[in-house]
């Protein structure tokens, strides 16, 4: 801009200018000035942030004293916030300690058909005990089987309809999966054929084969051994394993063949293809007592008394001499100890002679042990099975067993079980086979003995155990045998 062509006070004092030249100039001159003016703006506000940072306008909701949740535990961490307390009053703060518990627990002693001082009584009298093993290959009945012991001596505990009683698969865990894990002992008081009563201390012992450590714990505290085997399936290879392991602690063995139901209701085998089934599994488990065993008088045979059969499922047990003994029950006038030696083998009745022979009297003629202890059993589950509203009441009143009505209206497995258990009554068959083939812990104490102690046998204290003498004061010291602990829990 030239200063002399305008006075002190702005004013044009130039020569005359067109009209085109002065609105050019001014608007030059204009926007020079608004861009001085921007420029000073510009320097003011970065002159008052910089003086004077605390005086911006910052919304409360803005504000942030403090940093957030994600900030601090991360982006995938999930936070909840609750303003009011949703804790109920019942529940405490701190919680108590609770014990977990992993098995069925009695909290009372159960009610028993025989006093538990008699009980007691019997323990004094080593001759009158029996310490049994019950062992066997996989789902071959043994639990079944005890629960059928213990029916027989606990009446309040039953059997319920639509399951198994397990009572000695006391974890949780075999309740689940049906399969004894842990080896369980039971105390019970059984009598024989004649009325006598013993104290069994039965160990039942579970059948897979990842569980052997068990059974080895239940060989070594017993006397001998029930061996359990399915009449349908025969000897497996568990069943093996377990007659070599007893045979070598020096135990007695006795056969339970087990499931004899399943020769009927499902293979339906002919009584006499039933018998060669059984005397296959006797002449089996014989090979192998032969074949591991040095012990040649080791046998096992039905005429022994050392085999037993049994369906565990519908209550049945019995031994050729507790048959026998239903005959004479019957009847009368029968010597059932001699009449059951005819009872196994080839030996034939002859109806007309009423003798037995060796040799058959007719082309048709079967079998004692078919015709006076199949047949019957073939008989009896055939008329519950296939004819229960028209001939059953007759049949059962033939063998003197009377049903009230509720009772006739019941299913076929119940119903069946029920007819059994009245006829074959109490395991009487079972006691008789223990009391005589296995020896009671006074005689059995010394060749156990024997066997495990790394004692002097010769000395006082094992002499004292090999007599089994209870007085402590005889030997002057206490001895406890222990295999393996038994967990209690609550205490």
């Amino acid at each position: 801009m030239d200063t002399d062509l305008y006075d002190e006070f702005g004013n044009y004092i130039g020569p005359e200018l067109d009209s085109d030249e002065d609105d050019d100039e001014l608007g030059r001159e204009t926007k020079d000035l608004d861009e001085m003016d921007d420029d000073d703006d510009d320097d003011d506000v970065g002159d008052h942030d910089d003086d004077h940072p605390g005086m911006e306008v910052v919304l409360h909701e803005d504000k942030k004293y403090y940093p957030t949740a994600e900030e601090v535990y991360g982006p995938e961490v999930e936070t909840i916030v609750q303003e009011e307390d949703t804790q109920p009053l019942t529940e405490p703060i701190i919680k108590p300690v609770k014990t977990k518990k992993f098995t069925l627990m009695e909290q009372t002693l159960p009610v028993t058909v025989y006093e538990m001082d008699f009980l007691a009584d019997l323990m004094d009298n080593s001759e009158l005990i029996r310490n049994v093993t019950l062992c066997g290959h996989l789902h071959h009945g043994k639990t079944c089987f005890v629960d059928c012991l213990i029916e027989q001596t606990h009446p309040e505990i039953r059997k319920r309809y639509d399951q198994d009683l397990c009572y000695t698969d006391i974890l949780f865990t075999e309740q689940e999966r049906g399969v004894g894990i842990k080896s369980t002992p039971v105390t019970v008081v059984l009598p024989d054929t004649k009325g006598k009563s013993y104290l069994f201390n039965i160990m039942d012992t579970p059948g897979h084969v990842n569980f052997s450590d068990e059974v080895t714990a239940g060989l070594r505290i017993s006397d001998g051994v029930v061996l359990f085997i399915d009449a349908a399936e025969g000897v497996m290879l568990n069943t093996e394993r377990l007659i070599k392991h007893a045979v070598q602690e020096r135990l007695a063995v006795t056969v339970c063949i087990n499931k004899i139901d399943r020769l009927i209701l499902e293979l339906k085998l002919p009584p006499t293809d039933a018998y060669y089934k059984l005397r296959h599994i006797v002449d089996e488990v014989n090979g192998l007592i032969s074949m591991y065993s040095t012990d040649e008088n080791l046998i096992l045979s039905p005429l022994l008394g050392n085999v037993c059969f049994s369906s565990s499922q519908y209550s049945i047990c019995f031994t050729l001499g507790s048959f026998a003994k239903i005959y004479a029950d019957t009847f009368g006038d029968i010597n059932y100890q001699e009449f059951a030696k005819r009872l196994w083998g080839d030996i034939y009745f002859n109806p007309k002679t009423r003798k037995f022979t060796k040799k058959a009297p007719t082309s048709s003629s079967q079998r004692s042990f078919v015709e006076f202890i199949l047949e019957p059993l073939y008989k009896i589950l055939a008329q519950v099975v296939g004819d229960v509203d028209t001939s059953l009441p007759r049949t059962l009143d033939e063998l003197g067993i009377h049903l009230t009505k509720e009772e006739l209206k019941l299913n076929i497995r119940p119903l069946l079980r029920l007819v059994c258990k009245k006829f074959f009554g109490e395991f009487t068959g079972f006691v008789d086979m223990c009391v005589q083939h296995i020896p009671s812990p006074k005689v059995g104490a010394k060749p156990k003995i024997e066997h495990t102690y790394t004692g002097g046998v010769d000395s006082d204290l094992g002499e004292a155990m090999s007599d089994c003498d209870p007085d402590v004061r005889a030997c002057g010291s206490l001895v406890l045998w222990s295999f393996f602990p038994l967990p209690v829990w609550g205490y």
